[in-house]
């Protein structure tokens, strides 16, 4: 080996800081996804917020289950927004209580906020509940329903 070599990084230890910047600069360069003068994507907003009132424990809600993943699959390129809160435990209700307030629901949780079994069409705009459905609804009624809503949805 020999015995100067290590003597001959000593002498490019000053560059270190130059390539760490360059380096940076080249990685900031690759992951930018957009021109500056460019603003990003917004996410499109629901017309309808279709909101599942479940529980474990509740026979109506199992019934209805499948039905509303079919619905979600049906409706899937169309503006809305499908939401489960789960009533199953009180931890589970109370966390359903905070979802709600965060979708800007809260004022409906008095009157919907002990029920389980309910699919709740809500206008996203105005917040009001437009359809209520329930396991005495088959998929053909709730996508007539639904697409009710989407049209009368306020803009």
């Amino acid at each position: 080996m020999n015995p100067h070599a290590h003597t001959s990084y000593r002498r490019y230890w000053h560059l270190l800081p130059a390539l760490m910047l360059v380096g940076l600069v080249a990685l900031s360069g690759a992951t930018a996804t957009q021109p500056n003068d460019e603003k990003p994507p917004t996410a499109e907003a629901p017309k309808v917020i279709a909101l599942k009132l479940h529980a474990d424990w509740c026979g109506s809600c199992k019934a209805m289950g499948p039905v509303f993943t079919d619905l979600a699959n049906k409706f899937d390129t169309e503006p809305v927004l499908f939401v489960t809160l789960d009533m199953t435990t009180q931890s589970q209700r109370k966390q359903a209580e905070y979802h709600a307030a965060a979708l800007g629901i809260g004022d409906l949780w008095p009157t919907y906020g002990k029920k389980t079994g309910l699919i709740l069409l809500i206008d996203a705009q105005s917040r009001k509940v437009v359809g209520t459905l329930n396991k005495t609804h088959d998929i053909k009624q709730m996508g007539s329903a639904l697409k009710r809503a989407i049209a009368d949805a306020s803009d």
